[in-house]
């Protein structure tokens, strides 16, 4: 029979044990919470990441001064919405070395979907992006390339993540699959109870 102290160590090990996973969870909880999202929809953070084989990859974030506009509101009542804006792609990389002269560049997205909160499905639309040869938009225009959104959406963090995930159709690097997530900068928890007009934000994309 265990004597009285190796029960005791036991019980508190069991405790701490216990603690933790609380803590897990309710850090868990919270970031639910503050993203909206859930843990499979986290996921494109993943897709996104730079593979060896990837034709460019640059980080992404809403103009400054503009946003992604949603008319009407989204809310978490599907709906169909469009969808409008432009985004600054910055610190471009070439992990396969097939694009090195591309160091920037400027998206000017366009759609509409059936819109929730947290995605859309049915999406409609394009996007297409000027290169640069330099940092900031600075430099030699290099060329065009035109996205086509997937129909069927995608998953991340807003109904943005859906209109970038897809395949571009014509111009520089056509017939490359592409992705990407922005995470939110302004506060999205109001599209659950007053809706949400646009979003700014920043994030990644990368073009396979």
């Amino acid at each position: 029979m265990p004597d009285r102290a190796h029960t005791i160590h036991t019980a508190g090990a069991a405790r701490v044990r216990r603690g933790i996973k609380a803590l897990a969870v309710t850090g868990a909880t919270l970031v639910l919470l503050v993203t909206g999202t859930t843990t499979a929809r986290a996921q494109p953070r993943v897709r996104a990441s730079v593979r060896a084989g990837d034709t460019l990859k640059c980080h992404l974030q809403t103009a400054p001064g503009g946003r992604i506009t949603f008319s009407p509101a989204v809310s978490n009542v599907p709906r169909r919405i469009s969808a409008h804006g432009t985004v600054d792609l910055d610190n471009c990389t070439s992990p396969n070395g097939r694009q090195p002269r591309i160091k920037s560049g400027r998206l000017v997205l366009g759609g509409s979907g059936l819109a929730t909160c947290s995605g859309a499905t049915g999406v409609q639309g394009t996007g297409t992006v000027t290169w640069y040869s330099g940092p900031n938009r600075t430099g030699r225009t290099l060329g065009r390339t035109t996205l086509q959104p997937a129909s069927h959406g995608g998953q991340g963090y807003t109904p943005v993540d859906t209109f970038l995930s897809g395949t571009a159709t014509s111009g520089l690097m056509s017939g490359r699959p592409f992705s990407g997530t922005a995470v939110p900068t302004n506060d999205v928890r109001r599209c659950f109870t007053a809706g949400l007009g646009y979003i700014e934000g920043r994030g990644s994309l990368t073009v396979g």
